[in-house]
């Protein structure tokens, strides 16, 4: 695996963690039950994510990280629950970015390009999704 992959797969995983942690937390402030299950949904989901991800660079020769982002600090911080969930949405737009920048260090065709254009797709429907559920639970929450 070429080093430059290698490391930006890296921060996908460690962003993918720093997802799973800042989503735990919310979920467990989260006193909306169908905002709760939103977020303990897509906790679950990260958590598959950094599984795959681990096994893909393992798979491809590389080595993954054991870190956790920065990510979840920032969210923790961020202060009220309304501003920790537009944070949040702002992550899942960084990431859908990092995602495009490691597609193009992926090969033309296989296993790592493969799961990065799912990925990318994935992470694109989240966004969309997540931002209008979000308006809507916040402002049933008002």
């Amino acid at each position: 695996m070429e080093p430059a992959l290698e490391a930006i797969l890296n921060v996908l995983l460690e962003s993918e963690r720093a997802g799973v942690v800042a989503l735990d937390g919310l979920a467990r402030k989260a006193e909306n039950d169908d905002l709760k299950r939103l977020l303990t949904t897509s906790c679950e989901d990260e958590s598959a994510t950094v599984r795959e991800l681990e096994n893909l660079i393992q798979t491809a020769g590389g080595i993954p990280s054991q870190r956790v982002g920065p990510f979840a600090a920032k969210i923790a911080g961020a202060g009220q629950l309304s501003q920790q969930l537009q944070l949040l949405i702002h992550g899942e737009e960084w990431v859908a970015r990092k995602i495009e920048e490691a597609l193009s260090l992926a090969m033309i065709a296989g296993p790592v390009r493969d799961y990065l254009q799912k990925m990318a797709r994935r992470h694109r429907f989240e966004v969309e999704w997540g931002r209008a559920e979000l308006i809507r639970l916040m402002s049933a929450l008002e």
